[in-house]
């Protein structure tokens, strides 16, 4: 009996520590990134099962494939093979008793195993097996992870379908104690929610509901929380609703945008609302609504009802800046009108904002309300944002367009949002008349503008004017007497004009050691991917989602990240960056680059960034198909990736609202026509989300453009994204001109990123020859 019972607990304990192996113990695997992030379940399928033996992880991959091709049971064949080290089953019967033996025998445990049992569990889930689901969750290690409360939530789910309702409440409650993410306790709060309706129990329903709307009204769970309330207090007269709660619920139906579910509210739940303040907040709200929705009677019912308290302001206020934000301009200035007696400040200022604003939209040439609101706010955003489009709209009037400029930049110099254009068309105005005082402006915008595509535009134009003997006479110069512009200035040029990264980061160095605590030059705070990493998110998560890059699983590698997001911290926005560069998610990295560098407050400088920081802005993806492409349709290499960036950030599942599809963001009719031109041949949706179709079928759509716009860039860039038809009607008399009068604003961006794109991939593509 003593040697039975000492065997048991020896046996237990080798268990647990084959149980809880280190993170440091994961082997993580080698090129299987880019075939989990691109490639169909179909062709996942196809090339792993021709593999002879495959790693646990090759057989999580699989199944997943196999799930999404509906196949369930093949499925959860290779998710039971994925949750061990080494141990496989050849022949595995596909019931919930033989796979929890196999799953449960005493053998080392993959790194995927918490993973591979929740998808064992959904899977017996479908099939209705609620006991062995609960089961299968309960041979998962306890850990603060996203796959471990999903599990929970699933568990709570069977523990539903068996009627035992405590015990599923019990695992809710548990889980909302443990996580403090808000998405979580939005996903734990409206199941507790959705459990309580079941038992009707609402009351408890209505408390779980309203305890999801206290973290936020903003999300597509908040939606159904308000509506939820609404219905069971509307059943259930006798559960009373207090003001706060009122409150969250008007919030979430305006912002998921909800106005007509708004506008049916009882009258009789507002008269609830008592509190001068709160009901102020309220009418704001529906005010809001009601311009959605174009009720114009009931905006002047609401506003009447304040007539005779100064909040009628507040509310005309509101009405106006609703309007206006809904391109009802007139309806807005109609109502602006009721500000002018106004004597608060505030609105003193709102109406001559307006009405300049008004104007120059309307492209009105008297520059009177323009001056009067710049006179009293000379500092305000508002007046750079007025004084530029004043100026764009009298740019064919030079002294008037050079009067308004002037203005701006001797207020605001390289500062604000409108600082590139104005020192752009600033430089354009002066270079004949006054080089050097255009020179001056030049050498501002490179230094302190790098960022914008106006200094790219201007890098290329200016690069040939400039030898490289002076340039670099004038950079060792400016280092000896501290001279941060001229340095910038130099040091960019110099790499725009030698095309050798050895020299830009040899004085790159040299830049750092002259002026160690500017902030231009501080992107070393932004790690490289060899380096250690010191992060808040503790190890072993970070290696799981490493893991999960490495196979190319976007599922897992979204679930546990949302769980760190922190407005205090960059280490989910580190994370992406870093995994995505090292394993090719190509948009993942870029995109979280430019969250991290506008988190930080920094401008994009590649002539200053290291190396990794441009490979992830600028990558250059799909190497293979862009090459084959680019040499059928005669179209440079640069140019396709500008496209490609401009258009999708590289993310070959976009989608935009207008129907847009793929890298490329190709309309499907413009997509069908080409692919029958092409010999592609019949296409549907999903096969344009295939990077190599997409870049083909992209690229000839631009030979096309070129063919018949004179291989002009900025009337091809214009077409890609408004259309031919369009372009061909638009006046040119140059592409400065053409592009800053350009009548679709989405259009004039879309030119000026391209060429920036464009500019940065030629100088990247022969950085990298070296």
């Amino acid at each position: 009996m003593i040697i039975r019972t000492y065997t048991s607990m020896v046996a237990l304990l080798t268990l647990a520590i084959f149980s809880f192996l280190s993170c440091s113990d994961v082997v993580l695997p080698q090129g299987l990134s880019e075939l989990g992030f691109y490639s169909n379940n179909e062709t996942i399928i196809q090339t792993l099962e021709q593999k002879g033996e495959l790693s646990y992880t090759e057989h999580f991959m699989l199944g997943l494939a196999y799930k999404e091709a509906k196949d369930y049971k093949k499925a959860l064949y290779h998710f039971a093979n994925s949750c061990f080290v080494e141990r496989r089953a050849r022949k595995l019967s596909i019931y919930p008793q033989p796979v929890y033996r196999f799953v449960s025998r005493f053998s080392v445990k993959s790194y995927l195993y918490n993973d591979a049992m929740y998808e064992i569990a959904k899977g017996f889930m479908y099939y209705q097996e609620y006991e062995y689901v609960i089961k299968f969750i309960d041979l998962m290690k306890h850990e603060k992870t996203g796959v471990f409360r999903d599990a929970q939530i699933l568990k709570a789910e069977a523990l539903g379908q068996l009627k035992q309702f405590d015990k599923a409440e019990k695992v809710l409650q548990k889980s909302i104690s443990k996580y403090n993410d808000r998405d979580s306790l939005a996903w734990l709060y409206i199941k507790l929610a959705s459990l309580y309706e079941k038992q009707d129990k609402n009351t408890d329903a209505v408390n779980s509901y309203y305890n999801l709307l206290k973290i936020s009204t903003a999300s597509w769970q908040s939606e159904i929380a308000a509506k939820r309330i609404l219905q069971i207090t509307t059943k259930n007269p006798d559960i009373a609703l207090n003001p706060d709660e009122i409150q969250l619920i008007f919030e979430a139906l305006y912002n998921t945008k909800n106005y007509q579910d708004i506008v049916s509210i009882d009258e009789n739940l507002l008269q609830l609302v008592t509190e001068s303040t709160q009901k102020l907040h309220l009418d704001m709200i529906r005010v809001k609504t009601l311009c959605h929705l174009g009720k114009s009677d009931a905006l002047k019912t609401i506003y009447d009802a304040y007539q005779a308290t100064d909040y009628r302001y507040d509310i005309a206020a509101t009405i106006v800046d609703t309007l206006w934000d809904n391109d009802k301009k007139g309806q807005a200035m109609q109502w602006l009108a009721k500000l002018e007696n106004a004597d608060n400040p505030k609105f003193k200022q709102k109406v001559l904002y307006y009405k300049a604003l008004y104007a120059v939209q309307r492209k009105e040439t008297d520059p009177k309300p323009v001056d009067e609101y710049v006179a009293h706010y000379p500092d305000d955003t508002a007046t750079q944002e007025l004084l530029w489009l004043f100026s764009k709209n009298t740019i064919t009037n030079t002294k008037t367009a050079l009067y308004y400029l002037e203005k701006y930049y001797s207020t605001f110099g390289t500062n604000g949002k409108y600082a590139d254009e104005v020192c752009f068309w600033l430089y354009n105005l002066k270079k004949e008349e006054n080089p050097d005082e255009a020179e001056t402006i030049a050498y501002s915008m490179v230094a302190f503008l790098p960022h914008s595509a106006y200094t790219w535009i201007l890098l290329e134009r200016l690069s040939p004017n400039y030898s490289v003997e002076k340039l670099s006479s004038d950079f060792s110069m400016a280092l000896q007497t501290n001279n941060l512009t001229v340095t910038l200035f130099t040091h960019a040029m110099l790499t725009y004009r030698e095309r050798d990264n050895k020299r830009r980061l040899q004085r790159l160095e040299m830049i750092k050691k002259y002026f160690p605590k500017s902030r231009e030059i501080q992107y070393t705070t932004i790690p490289t991917r060899n380096e250690k990493l010191l992060l808040h998110i503790p190890g072993e998560i970070v290696t799981r989602i490493e893991h999960y890059f490495s196979m190319g699983y976007s599922e897992g590698i979204n679930r546990e990240l949302v769980l760190y997001i922190n407005p205090d911290d960059n280490d989910v926005y580190v994370l992406q960056y870093i995994f995505g560069l090292k394993y090719k998610n190509y948009f993942l990295s870029a995109q979280s680059l430019v969250q991290l560098l506008k988190r930080l407050d920094m401008k994009e400088n590649i002539f200053l960034m290291h190396d990794d920081i441009i490979q992830s802005i600028l990558p250059k993806p799909f190497g293979q198909c862009v090459a084959q492409s680019s040499k059928k349709y005669d179209i440079c290499e640069p140019f396709i990736y500008a496209v490609m960036k401009a258009e999708s950030l590289f993310n070959p599942y976009a989608e935009s609202s207008a129907g847009a599809i793929g890298l490329m963001q190709l309309m499907m009719p413009t997509a069908k026509e080409i692919a029958t031109k092409t010999g592609v041949g019949q296409i549907n949706k999903e096969m344009l989300k295939n990077p190599c179709i997409s870049i083909e079928l992209g690229t000839y759509y631009i030979s096309w453009l070129m063919k018949n716009l004179k291989n002009d860039i900025t009337l091809v860039s214009a077409a890609y994204n408004a259309g031919i038809g369009n372009v061909l009607k638009w006046q040119y008399d140059n592409e400065d001109k053409f592009t800053v009068m350009a009548p679709f604003a989405e259009t004039k961006g879309y030119i000026e990123r391209i060429k920036k794109f464009y500019y940065q991939y030629q100088l990247v593509y022969d950085l990298s020859r070296q």
